[in-house]
C-alpha cells in the first residue's frame, strides 16, 4: 500500500458531528477485532507497568517506565488507529496485519510524540487557567494526530495544519470530541466499579478492557473528521479493491462504468451529502 499524504488547500466544508459519528461506528464495528487487539496489546502493556508501580514496591523506577511508556505506547495506539483506517480510505483495503500497522506507525513515533506531549502540556496548561481555552485548544489540534500520520511535516506543523483544517467547524468538531468522551465516561464507568478493590489482575484487567473498547471509537472519530474536511464528498471508506482517482473523476457528473452496485450507491449517498453541504455554505 503506498503512502499517502494529503495537503490540499482547506476549503470551506460544513461538518456534520452526527454524521460523523454515525460513520466512526461503521468503522468501529468494521475494524471491531483487529482495533480491539491493537488496543489490548498496547494499553495492556502500559497498564500492567501502572499495575506494577501501584501495587508493587518498585518505586521509581518502574512508575518513570510506565510514564515513558505511556506517552509513547499511546501515541503508537493512536497512529496505528488512524493508520487502519487509512487503507479502507485510500482502497478499500483492510488485509495490513497489526505488525505492519506498528510498523508504520513506529516510523512516525517521534512526530507522534512530540505531537502529543505539546497537545498535552497546551491544554493541560489552558484548562489550569480558565478551562475554556484549554477546551478551545483541545479542540483546534483534535487532528493533530490523523495530520502527523497521513502528511508530511512538523509536530508544530502538525497542531497548525490542525488548527487550519478546524477553522469554520470548531463547534461541530467540539460536539464530536464530547460526545465522544461522554461515550468512553458511560464505558468506563462501570469497569471502574469493577476494578475498585479487585487486586492487581482484576484492576488490570478491567481497565485495559475499558480503553480498548473505547480508544478505537475515539480515534476512528477524529480520522472520519480529517477526511471529511480535507477531502469532501469522497467516501471515507472506499469499496475492497477500488480507489478513488480510478473509479470517480473529480470533474465528472457520474461514476466510471463497471462499478459495482454498492460502490454506486456509496458514490451516490457521498455525492448527496456533498451538495447538501454545498448548499448550506451558500
Amino acid at each position: 500500500m503506498s503512502e499517502v499524504a494529503v495537503t490540499r488547500p482547506v476549503g470551506r466544508v460544513e461538518l456534520d458531528a452526527n454524521d460523523v459519528l454515525k460513520q466512526a461506528w461503521q468503522l468501529y464495528k468494521r475494524l471491531f477485532g483487529r482495533s480491539i487487539l491493537l488496543g489490548a496489546l498496547v494499553l495492556g502493556s502500559l497498564h500492567f507497568l501502572q499495575a506494577v508501580a501501584a501495587f508493587g514496591r518498585h518505586g521509581v523506577v518502574v512508575s518513570l517506565l510506565a510514564v515513558v511508556f505511556g506517552v509513547g505506547g499511546v501515541s503508537l495506539l493512536q497512529g496505528g488507529l488512524v493508520e487502519v483506517v487509512r487503507g479502507l480510505h485510500l482502497d478499500g483495503s483492510d488485509d495490513a496485519s497489526l505488525g505492519e500497522v506498528l510498523a508504520r506507525a513506529g516510523g512516525r513515533l517521534g512526530r507522534l510524540i512530540a505531537v502529543s506531549l505539546l497537545t498535552g502540556l497546551g491544554v493541560g496548561f489552558g484548562l489550569l487557567l480558565l478551562v475554556v481555552p484549554g477546551l478551545v485548544l483541545m479542540t483546534r489540534w483534535a487532528l493533530a494526530v490523523p495530520v502527523a500520520m497521513l502528511e508530511p511535516g512538523s509536530a508544530r506543523g502538525a497542531l497548525s495544519r490542525s488548527r487550519e483544517l478546524v477553522r469554520g467547524n470548531g463547534w461541530s468538531v467540539f460536539k464530536v470530541l464530547f460526545v465522544v468522551g461522554l461515550l468512553t465516561l458511560l464505558v468506563q464507568i462501570p469497569f471502574g466499579i469493577a476494578a475498585a478493590g479487585s487486586g492487581p489482575f482484576g484492576w488490570w484487567l478491567a481497565v485495559t478492557t475499558a480503553s480498548a473498547l473505547t480508544a478505537p471509537y475515539a480515534a476512528h472519530a477524529l480520522t472520519v473528521v480529517y477526511y471529511e474536511l480535507v477531502e469532501p464528498g469522497r467516501p471515507v471508506v472506499l469499496e475492497p479493491g477500488t480507489r478513488w482517482q480510478s473509479i470517480w473523476d473529480e470533474h465528472d457528473d457520474e461514476p466510471a462504468d463497471g462499478l459495482s452496485e454498492p460502490a454506486r450507491k456509496a458514490w451516490a449517498e457521498h455525492e448527496a451529502r456533498f451538495d447538501e453541504r454545498e448548499r448550506r455554505g451558500g
